[in-house]
């Protein structure tokens, strides 16, 4: 009898453990999901969304185990990432509001990718960000691992580098805020550049 309830108690703490590596249904995401359309994920262990996803609102999936964007994801608020598991971006994602990836796991900016407001990519082990690059709002890269900027940066609002190790910034690069340098020595300077306010040591 003993053994019978402890093996019963076991396999029914494991459920949960087992069906969070499967995508969520739509209808699961219902129970998340507030009057305003915000879809509120953070700290659950979540691993996968479904694709093809519209999110209203915004989307926060803060301490999570999500890895990838689902595929032709439109969030019409904005995106919370931080401190979860998050390595790729599909093309065509589509964020109307900024993008907070503090923390994330992100490795790569997808080409073409332009959400709608400030982009923090603060703590993450990005390396290289695509050329043609454009914000439209703030972009904050402290303490990242990239060395140089990309070629023809097109940031709406401030630029903040302080702590990476950028030392070279691109042949024509456009900023319509100010650029916060937080200590960085820059070895290279644009040819072009656009400023709309000042450098700031």
């Amino acid at each position: 009898m003993f053994k019978r309830s402890f093996a019963l108690l076991v396999t029914t703490a494991l459920l949960p453990c087992l069906s969070v590596a499967e995508p969520l249904s739509r209808h699961q995401l219902l129970n998340h999901l507030d009057s305003y359309g915000n879809l509120d994920l953070r700290s659950r262990q979540f691993a996968q969304l479904p694709d093809n996803l519209t999110v209203s609102g915004n989307l926060d999936i803060s301490r999570t185990r999500i890895q990838s964007l689902p595929k032709q994801l439109i969030v019409q608020g904005s995106l919370k990432a931080q401190d979860c598991q998050l390595v790729t971006i599909p093309t065509g994602t589509q964020i109307l509001g900024y993008v907070d990836l503090s923390r994330s796991k992100l490795t790569s900016w997808p080409r073409g990718f332009v959400p709608g407001g400030y982009v923090s990519l603060n703590d993450t082990p990005i390396k290289q960000l695509p050329n043609n690059m454009r914000i439209k709002g703030d972009l904050s890269l402290l303490r990242t691992p990239l060395t140089r900027l990309p070629e023809n940066l097109y940031v709406q609002g401030d630029l903040y580098i302080g702590g990476s190790n950028i030392s070279e910034f691109p042949t024509t690069m456009t900023v319509g805020g100010n650029i916060y340098l937080g200590g960085n020595k820059i070895t290279q300077w644009p040819e072009t550049l656009n400023l709309g306010g000042a450098v700031a040591p």
